[in-house]
């Protein structure tokens, strides 16, 4: 498939389109996660996704990971952010009418990937749940395998290569290897997939360091290119590598990182190979929360903030 390149340009976004987006999005130009919540009425998921089309939201959860999938009538969700996140991200969802997610994949146990994961469960229901088989000694990773317990709701240890679909959306899982799974280096046992609509993909990898990007890069080559690319590990230097980056191809990145954050995400190691590559590269600490949305053909990009 050959690259398209679209318009890219997210400055000056004209005020009939900022409305657009705060009738597709349901969230405010400014202020906090929840004054933006609050502002708006609910609205139905009918209302905001189209028929034939699909949404992806990378949630502003700050220094965490939250990336809401929606098709008409089906939705999915990647991370849940951090344990003080998790009221903010239902709130969300129920914002935006989702009351059903047909799955949550938790990449890998760490708080800012699974925080939130209790609060979804309690208030969403959820269908299955699709994580790495790695447990975590933390108190956040009890709290979200005991809710999953008390829901009662299956779990899956996906196999690399295996494909889910839900609604007009299909994801093919990328990694994590078998021999990468370990406790001792959790970021490396993130699930990653490849998700497509129609001629459009993207990848999302977790926490995913060069190690887990090149054995993904070993086992399927040419086929991991796609239109979108999540960075790993919020921006670090250690993902994103210039073997992924060849192999993925994207004409966007995005990076969710907190602004200011304490680690420096996103490294500028990163940020000058996308640079290098002609990226475009779209942050939730400049742009807030990020929307792209999918007509199967192109796709449009909408920010909280220009």
């Amino acid at each position: 498939m050959a690259r398209r390149k679209r318009n890219k340009n997210l400055k000056g976004i004209p005020a009939a389109i900022m409305l657009i987006l705060a009738l597709i999005g349901g969230f405010a130009e400014r202020g906090n996660l929840m004054e933006r919540m609050s502002g708006d009425p609910v609205q139905n998921i009918a209302d905001t996704v189209a028929t034939g089309q699909m949404k992806v939201t990378y949630l502003n959860v700050g220094q965490g990971d939250c990336t809401i999938i929606q098709t008409e009538g089906h939705n999915a969700m990647i991370d849940a952010g951090n344990n003080h996140e998790g009221k903010d991200v239902v709130d969300y969802l129920n914002q935006q009418g989702i009351d059903k997610l047909d799955y949550l994949i938790l990449t890998h146990p760490d708080a800012d990937h699974i925080g939130g994961g209790d609060d979804v469960l309690e208030k969403i229901e959820v269908e299955q749940v699709i994580m790495p088989d790695v447990a975590n000694d933390t108190m956040t990773y009890e709290e979200v395998m005991d809710d999953i317990e008390k829901e009662n709701v299956p779990v899956e240890h996906p196999k690399v290569g295996e494909e889910f679909g839900f609604g007009d959306a299909t994801f093919t899982v990328l990694c994590p290897e078998t021999d990468l799974v370990s406790s001792d280096d959790t970021n490396d046992a993130s699930v990653g997939i490849k998700l497509v609509h129609g001629e459009n993909s993207f990848v999302m990898c977790g926490d995913a360091s060069e190690k887990s990007e090149s054995a993904m890069v070993k086992r399927f080559g040419s086929a991991l290119e796609c239109d979108v690319l999540k960075c790993g590990h919020h921006g670090s230097r250690t993902s994103t590598s210039e073997v992924f980056l060849k192999a993925t191809n994207p004409t966007w990145a995005v990076i969710s990182c907190g602004v200011d954050n304490s680690y420096g995400h996103p490294h500028q190691e990163t940020l000058e190979r996308l640079n290098n590559d002609d990226v475009q590269v779209y942050r939730t600490d400049l742009l807030g929360t990020i929307i792209a949305t999918s007509d199967g053909t192109n796709i449009s990009w909408f920010s909280e903030k220009e």
